[in-house]
């Protein structure tokens, strides 16, 4: 199952070219472990589009401005390794996901001014045959995101919703949560719980 996973920032100070020489430089050094970074592709011009992308063998890693709230999109494209199970490859996305955040927030030019808000995550599953946009499929996964949620943020409140029910769009939740912990504290969370 392909997953996309959205983190938002809290604010948004940034001009729309910003994250392009940032992405250029991990490709140079091949900054992100376990990524074959190949490519970045600018579509700031789109307004509300998906902004700037570094684009991997593995994944494509937005800085999207969808719905005109700028965040972190990981699109996932190829299965984690050692993954068997939906929640394995759930936990091992959303790992993936706070490690490139974790990367980009530490870069010197965002340093001061780049923080993700960790109290609001929006996942959806890429695949509308095996997951349409309907109660069924959020029936079928609700224990692995009941799950999920609670790894990261029990015992704080949470509340998972379904996103936009639509034949039309990609099956979505997003998980609100009461408490938002540092990334870093988010990744030691369910890091125990992926594959080797």
């Amino acid at each position: 199952m392909k997953l996309t996973i959205k983190l938002f920032t809290e604010t948004d100070p940034f001009a729309p070219t910003e994250f392009i020489p940032v992405f250029h430089r991990w490709i140079q050094n091949q900054s992100l472990p376990n990524h074959l970074l190949i490519d970045v592709a600018d579509y700031a011009h789109v307004p509300a589009g998906p902004g700037t992308l570094v684009v991997a063998s593995e994944a494509n890693i937005h800085m999207d401005r969808s719905e005109n709230r700028l965040g972190l999109l990981y699109v996932r494209k190829q299965p984690i390794p050692g993954a068997t199970t939906f929640a394995e490859e759930l936990r091992g996305t959303l790992a993936e996901t706070f490690k490139a955040a974790i990367k980009l927030q530490a870069e010197p030019e965002f340093t001061s001014k780049l923080k993700f808000n960790t109290s609001e995550l929006s996942i959806r599953l890429n695949d509308r045959l095996q997951a349409p946009n309907d109660d069924h499929t959020l029936e079928k996964f609700k224990k692995d995101f009941d799950t999920l949620a609670t790894t990261l943020f029990g015992p704080s409140p949470f509340i998972i919703e379904h996103y936009k029910p639509s034949p039309l769009t990609l099956f979505e939740i997003r998980i609100k949560a009461g408490d938002a912990p540092p990334l870093k504290r988010l990744l030691e969370r369910i890091t125990s719980h992926v594959p080797v």
